[in-house]
């Protein structure tokens, strides 16, 4: 190492050691990889190429000295050599030869050449492609260029170092690179490892003026030494988590799985399941069932079920704690469950779920890493109940598939009386619908403002859940008559889940705002539009609103229109604070009964389960419902013009 600290102070630019990602760059150097590529993946992202010239310079000194100072005269010599100097002999590409009697038919159909004449001829317009020369120049070459790589091979062999944990972040990287990190308090290798497992994809934010290229670099640079250090950065460590695939999610638990025939916490669809407790067995199983284990018996209710994702993710999480209740702490599986086993997890442990550390998140966590756990903490009566509910409804249709031969759940108590739904608790007013309308009318509208009041009037004249509204795209719009309305009628049509849809209307109010919404991103009207074309988008990129995006959007609409009920009657907007996406549907629905729709029409509008299917809905619809909410949004937006004129 003294050595060659020395002999690297005379050499401009050298690096104070040769790591093998130094001899990786001149290897690809001396094989022809242009110096912008070799930038591209060597160098540093705050430098220009020119930095990574100067180093390769460097290197083809650094070596050759080293080479002579070793004796090595083969490598001194052929190291220095430019890229080219050895070229890999190609013939030229030639033309496609004919045979001898089709060239003699285009050359000498008259025949006045001889045979060895002809012949000549033939050669002199179609050489062979080789010839002894070029064949002798081809063979050196070959053998240059393995010598070369021979050459440089023996060099990294007794020079190259291998970074250790414990080394210091100094002459491993550009010192600029450096710098940064020292300046962060990363002192060592180990140092940048520790920062990158603390706090994932995004660590390169603790370290000023490093960047996420310059983050990469280095990530790529453990990497290419995993080996000697024996640590290699994780996937899952350097991706936001909304651009893992399959693959990472497999990964994030691999350790956890591995680990014999214990049973760990962990997701469903990442649980693992010793033989003898995976219910394939069970006490209280029948025979007849498709599916041969708890796992997949759960997994056909869902497909079963599970109508929407919502409702897809409350019966999963429900199906899985009871799941890992019953292999962890009864250590049997869910098939062999009694009455009172199933009494004691809805009395006793869901109340409060011990021990914390096993059942219990310290954080909100994805489904996909080690610290996820299945509760948040203990559940309310409520949640109790819902909870029986759920589970109630799985097990009897367990029964029905011949899978389960009674239902545990079926004499264990309520966990709580179910509240009387009284929509009114949780329904718009007129008065109340006006002045949320009115907290999103402008003068000029921002794009975002303006989406927001497309989405107040989209859910309010609709009734849609807000994963309706956040999938819903100009492909879904339609346009028809409708008896008892003048002009067309534009219908969205809904997925409902299991492959079954609905539509409803979209009153002519809201066609026109969609309409000025679309032109506000500079879009043609919605018949002209990509079909995918989302009707609440992002304000960046034009992405469709998440649900969760939609239910932010109607939290501030409410916020604000509480302000300013507030400011006129302090304390009067105390509803608006409690309002959710979910009470635009139940403020739809009543309204609309209000104005004479039947209950049937509301309902299929709805999706109810139980109502008319989307054919008779179809046939049925009722102008009354259409008309009627359109004369509500007109008359609140009539009323908020008066207003400002007086």
């Amino acid at each position: 190492m003294g050595q060659l600290t020395a002999i690297a102070a005379g050499v401009s630019h050298a690096p104070s050691r040769l790591t093998r990602q130094h001899f990786a760059l001149y290897r690809g150097y001396l094989d022809g990889v242009s110096e912008v590529q070799l930038h591209a993946s060597y160098g540093d992202g705050s430098t220009d190429v020119r930095a990574t010239k100067r180093l390769i310079e460097a290197l083809r000194d650094t070596l050759s000295v080293l080479a002579r100072r070793a004796r090595d005269i083969e490598a001194a010599h052929l190291l220095r050599l430019r890229p080219g100097s050895i070229p890999l002999f190609e013939p030229p590409p030639v033309a496609a030869a004919p045979t001898l009697d089709d060239f003699r038919e285009r050359v000498d159909p008259d025949g006045v050449y001889g045979e060895s004449e002809l012949l000549a001829l033939y050669e002199d317009a179609y050489p062979p492609d080789t010839s002894p020369a070029a064949d002798r120049r081809a063979a050196r070459n070959v053998r240059l260029r393995r010598r070369q790589a021979e050459a440089l091979a023996r060099m990294e062999a007794s020079l190259a170092q291998d970074p250790k944990p414990d080394h210091p972040i100094d002459g491993w990287f550009e010192p600029a690179v450096a710098a940064r990190l020292n300046a962060a308090g990363l002192a060592t290798i180990a140092d940048i490892v520790g920062l990158i497992e603390r706090r994932r994809h995004r660590w390169y934010t603790a370290v000023p003026r490093l960047g996420p290229k310059g983050a990469q670099r280095i990530a790529d640079w453990l990497q290419f030494h995993a080996q000697a250090l024996a640590y290699a950065p994780s996937p899952l460590h350097l991706l936001p988590r909304r651009q893992w695939g399959p693959e990472h999610a497999t990964l994030a638990r691999a350790t956890e799985i591995a680990g014999g025939d214990a049973v760990v916490v962990a997701p469903l669809e990442a649980l693992r399941v010793p033989a003898p407790l995976d219910g394939s067995t069970g006490s209280n199983r029948a025979t007849g069932a498709h599916f041969d284990n708890d796992i997949r018996a759960i997994f056909a209710w869902l497909d079963a079920r599970s109508a929407s994702e919502h409702t897809r993710r409350a019966y999963r999480r429900e199906a899985e704690r009871l799941l890992l209740w019953a292999l962890l702490e009864k250590e049997k599986p869910l098939s062999s469950l009694d009455r009172d086993e199933c009494a004691e997890y809805i009395d006793t442990f869901l109340p409060n779920p011990q021990p914390a550390t096993r059942w219990v998140s310290a954080r909100r966590g994805e489904r996909h890493l080690s610290d996820w756990r299945p509760f948040a903490g203990a559940l309310s009566d409520r949640s109790r109940e819902s909870a029986r509910s759920i589970l109630s409804a799985l097990c009897e249709w367990l029964v029905a598939q011949c899978y389960l031969a009674t239902n545990p759940f079926a004499g264990v108590a309520r966990a709580a009386t179910p509240p009387v739904f009284d929509s009114a608790d949780r329904t718009l007013d007129l008065p109340q619908w006006h002045k949320v309308l009115e907290s999103v009318t402008r003068d000029e509208y921002t794009f975002s403002e303006h989406r927001d009041r497309l989405a107040l009037l989209l859910a309010y004249a609709t009734g849609l859940r807000r994963a309706e509204l956040a999938a819903a795209t100009t492909g879904a719009l339609t346009f028809g008559r409708l008896r008892g309305v003048d002009g067309p009628v534009c219908r969205l049509t809904v997925e409902s889940g299991r492959g079954s849809s609905r539509t409803v209307l979209l009153p002519p109010a809201v066609l026109e705002t969609l309409e000025e919404n679309l032109a506000l991103r500079g879009l043609p009207g919605p018949l002209a539009c990509a079909e995918s074309t989302p009707l609440l988008a992002q304000a960046r990129g034009g992405l469709p609103v998440t649900p969760d995006g939609i239910g932010r959007i109607f939290k501030d609409i409410f916020l604000r229109a509480a302000a300013s009920l507030d400011a006129d009657v302090p304390g009067s907007g105390r509803k608006f604070r409690e309002a959710s996406t979910h009470w635009l549907r139940h403020t739809h629905s009543m309204h609309a009964l209000a104005q004479g729709a039947p209950l049937r029409e509301v309902g299929a509008g709805l999706g109810h389960a139980g109502l008319s299917t989307t054919a008779l809905y179809l046939q049925n619809e009722d102008a009354s419902r259409f008309l009627g909410v359109e004369r509500l949004i007109r008359n609140a937006s009539a009323g908020q013009e008066k207003s400002k004129s007086s």
